[in-house]
């Protein structure tokens, strides 16, 4: 036991270095709050900024608690420091500082200070490194908007199945299309685990057109995107689906057995019936 407490102990130190990176954040924080300890009169505030945070900080850095939060799940342990309201903390201890002052030039000199520390304790987010112009109004890729626009159905909400590189920003932007899993699953700690996913991520060179539909049909898929960046081994076509469109490298194909289906309910597009009727035709 007392092994394991030390190992929590370490991974909380470790997380604190990690949370305060190549800042002064968290030293500057504790000389604020040992500061209000020393100085804040008033009971309602000594209450909110000093006990509550002390306490919380204790709570934290506690070897028993941590190991309790680590064994949860030690991805998101250090979340628990985004309870500490370190810059409320530090700005407040500064302000109160330079009201001890009762002459301009001391408030005056002590308002600098604490501006040019605060400054140099963080980086500039408009630089080449932390900023970039933003392709559309979403914030996210241009080419999960587009896909996601060509997956849509006017009258109803269908399932497709897409690469995992567009999972996290895909449900940001609609929810007017299902998907068989999230972004859930590239998480490592969550253990979720899907056929469908593997057959379409195991191999990073290639799609195995006769597994991906196999299980997409028993996920419901009507539509599956696959990446041009990747070859596909076996046809769509040959496991009865019709390429639908070409989308910001992405092949979307569709079940004709989902579009027969969406066609006799008057489910689908113009757009949709059209080019699947082309297709058809082709074949």
């Amino acid at each position: 036991m007392l092994s394991t407490l030390k190992m929590a102990a370490g991974t909380v130190l470790e997380d604190i270095i990690l949370y305060n990176n190549k800042s002064f954040l968290v030293p500057l924080f504790l000389i604020a709050l040992l500061f209000l300890w020393l100085t804040e009169k008033k009971k309602r505030l000594r209450v909110v900024l000093v006990y509550i945070v002390t306490a919380l900080g204790v709570v934290f850095v506690c070897p028993l608690y941590a190991w309790i939060g680590i064994k949860i799940d030690a991805e998101i342990y250090y979340r628990v420091l985004w309870a500490l309201p370190m810059g409320i903390i530090v700005c407040y201890s500064a302000v109160k500082l330079m009201m001890r002052f009762q002459n301009i030039a001391g408030r005056g000199l002590v308002f600098i200070l604490a501006l040019l520390i605060i400054c140099i304790n963080g980086d500039l987010v408009y630089t080449k490194t932390l900023h970039f112009k933003s392709v559309n109004a979403y914030h996210m890729p241009q080419q999960v908007i587009d896909v996601a626009e060509a997956l849509k159905l006017d009258n109803y909400t269908p399932i497709a199945v897409m690469p995992a590189e567009l999972l996290p920003f895909f449900r940001q932007y609609t929810a007017d299309v299902h998907t068989p899993y999230g972004r859930n699953i590239l998480e490592p700690a969550w253990s979720f685990s899907n056929a469908l996913y593997d057959a379409m991520e195991n191999d990073k060179t290639c799609y195995d057109a006769v597994e991906v539909a196999r299980c997409a049909r028993e996920e419901h898929c009507a539509y599956v995107v696959l990446s041009c960046a990747k070859q596909i081994r076996g046809g769509m076509e040959e496991q009865n689906y019709f390429l639908l469109d070409f989308v910001q490298g992405y092949y979307i194909y569709m079940d004709y057995y989902y579009y027969d289906v969406y066609k006799e309910q008057g489910l689908l597009d113009e757009d949709v019936l059209r080019t699947g009727e082309a297709k058809r035709g082709e074949a």
